[in-house]
């Protein structure tokens, strides 16, 4: 199995290789203007006075340099936030490593085409078996009763996705490919807090690592 954050790295990579590219050719067009002239009259021999490209040719090329270059900061942006996700696995693999010594089995960053990657799968030494599902997000961590809700300050947003139901397909599909009675599914906050949530909540654990090897002990 892979180690905790490989898969995120790898994404990190693919992403920040691809945002450079972008810059490469976002200054390739800067530049294409006036590669132009310069091979015009060097090798074409044209004189300086017969050969000027039109002004709105050098627009286009800056207008749609700028457009690429905001497309490679979009995945500069994105490369920053695979690192943080991986960082995040590794810490939670880092905390768990000592569950091993108790007799627990645990694997990290398995594939499914269902689900993407499931980020912690563990089977405790009484055959319990769970999946974690590790967000890096700050800040403050509620439910109201619908959704899970990110808090900064006094306001309150909901995330980008459904970690509930993400969490609860991810133990599913374990369930399927291990054969198990039932698999306990956690999502775990390694940098929010979590505030004020009465566990389990729709079936899934939400908690913040500080409370994550206490709750796996309880329940293994």
């Amino acid at each position: 199995m892979p180690h905790a954050g490989r898969n995120v790295r790898l994404l990190a990579f693919h992403r920040r290789t691809k945002a450079i590219s972008l810059v490469g050719t976002s200054v390739a067009l800067i530049a294409l203007p006036f590669v132009a002239t310069s091979f015009a009259k060097n090798f074409l021999f044209l004189p300086s006075t017969k050969f000027t490209l039109p002004i709105p040719v050098y627009l286009a090329c800056f207008f749609f340099a700028v457009l690429v270059l905001v497309q490679a900061q979009y995945w500069w942006k994105r490369a920053n936030h695979a690192d943080q996700g991986a960082l995040a696995e590794e810490e939670i693999a880092a905390m768990l490593d000592p569950l091993k010594n108790l007799g627990w089995q645990i694997d990290y960053g398995i594939r499914d085409r269902r689900v993407g990657d499931i980020d912690v799968f563990l089977l405790s030494p009484k055959k319990r078996a769970y999946t974690i599902d590790v967000k890096s997000h700050k800040g403050n961590v509620r439910w109201n009763g619908k959704q899970l809700l990110r808090q900064y300050g006094r306001s309150q947003f909901p995330f980008e996705k459904d970690f509930l139901k993400q969490a609860k397909r991810q133990a599913v599909v374990m369930k399927q490919n291990q054969n198990s009675k039932f698999v306990t599914p956690l999502v775990v906050f390694s940098s929010a807090t979590v505030l004020d949530i009465s566990n389990p909540v729709e079936g899934v654990y939400v908690i913040g690592r500080e409370k994550l090897l206490s709750c796996l002990q309880s329940l293994g």
